[in-house]
């Protein structure tokens, strides 16, 4: 499973896993629930977890590198806090951790971030999600390359001169006005 098949829905608490499309929306799977499947409509605000960001000091932190700067605390021995926790404990955790811009975070985003790391924890392997992130940056350059490379390619030049050349070689007509004529 990958964050990018991963959405949370404002106002229905807890993470969906897409498991399909239809015309005007998605078929969605609860993660604490398996089994327990609904669509989405053109209504729902959904949002697919590869695309948030979290505010710290240094600027944006991708969903994905907090995941695995958390993880990498709980390895080396620190004590996650629940979503239960207190939020002032809550935030210094995170404040140590991934830098939090405590100013721009609201206390209810820090307890949906600290839900989430504690629903997913068991479901993805923490370690491949920025392995993934840059395989799939990698595919992006590759394309983006072959994509300038065929443009800026003798056969395209030449396509494009020999279309100019066949513009001033070709004779002009000029029409006269049927008052003139």
């Amino acid at each position: 499973m990958k964050l990018k098949e991963i959405v949370a829905i404002a106002g229905v608490g807890g993470l969906h896993k897409i498991i399909g499309r239809t015309k005007n929306g998605l078929i969605l799977e609860t993660l604490a629930e398996p089994k327990k499947r609904f669509p989405t409509g053109i209504q729902d605000r959904v949002s697919v977890l590869d695309d948030i960001a979290m505010y710290t000091i240094e600027g944006d932190l991708r969903l994905a590198e907090v995941f695995v700067k958390i993880n990498g605390a709980e390895k080396s021995g620190k004590t996650v806090p629940s979503s239960k926790n207190d939020s002032k404990q809550q935030r210094d955790f995170l404040i140590e951790t991934i830098q939090l811009d405590s100013e721009r975070v609201y206390d209810s985003d820090v307890k949906k971030l600290i839900n989430w790391y504690g629903l997913l924890k068991d479901l993805l392997d923490f370690a491949t999600l920025l392995e993934e992130d840059q395989e799939t940056a990698e595919n992006t350059a590759t394309a983006e390359t072959e994509i300038t490379e065929k443009v800026d390619s003798p056969k395209a030049k030449k396509s494009t001169k020999s279309k100019s050349a066949d513009v001033e070689a070709s004779p002009k007509v000029s029409r006269k006005k049927k008052s003139e004529e």
